[in-house]
This record gives structure tokens, C-alpha cells and sequence, in this order.
């Protein structure tokens, strides 16, 4: 998969051949995850997810972070650069009235 997603990325979490990039898009944040592959160069996308709030952003975090490394030290290092990052303030679209 190519995708300008580190372009527009404002959290990136990063273990060898795994990523979850997180980014702000029109109707919320953009989690997506996956595994890099051919030295970095492709990605497979395991998952994306956009979310309304940074709370239920910082879940899918949480979740892919484990789904990519089965590994609960890794998650809580991640939660810690999350919670430390400097999201940017971000209004998304509210969606369309149901028809």
C-alpha cells in the first residue's frame, strides 16, 4: 500500500516492521496499522479505523499496537508517547443528517 499517511501523520508509533500512524482527516482522526514490508518501502494494511474523539483514538491504538506485537510492554510504551504527544486541536465535520 502506498499512502501519504506519515505526510499528515501527527502520532507515529514505529517497531521494526510494524506501524500505527494516526492523523487528523475531515470527518476525525485516521488510525491506520500494519507491517512495512521490502525494507520499508510497501506497507500491508492490517486495519484502519477513523474515530470521532482522541479517546477512542488512543483505544485503537492501544488495540493495534497488541493485534501487531502481542506484547503488553510495548502497548504501555506506546499509551506513554501518546498521552505525551501535542495533538493539534481538530474540529472534525459533523456527519450528514440520516436520510
Amino acid at each position: 500500500m502506498n499512502t501519504t499517511a506519515d505526510d499528515r501523520s501527527v502520532f507515529t508509533w514505529k517497531d521494526f516492521s510494524r506501524f500505527v500512524h494516526v492523523a487528523p482527516v475531515e470527518r476525525g482522526w485516521l488510525v491506520l496499522w500494519g507491517h512495512f514490508r521490502h525494507a520499508g518501502r510497501d506497507r500491508d494494511l492490517a486495519g484502519q479505523r477513523t474515530y470521532a474523539d482522541l479517546h477512542g483514538v488512543r483505544r485503537r491504538v492501544a488495540d493495534s499496537v497488541f493485534e501487531l506485537t502481542k506484547s503488553p510492554e510495548l502497548v504501555a510504551e506506546a499509551m506513554i508517547r501518546f498521552d505525551r504527544t501535542q495533538f493539534p486541536v481538530h474540529r472534525p465535520t459533523p456527519l450528514p443528517d440520516p436520510l
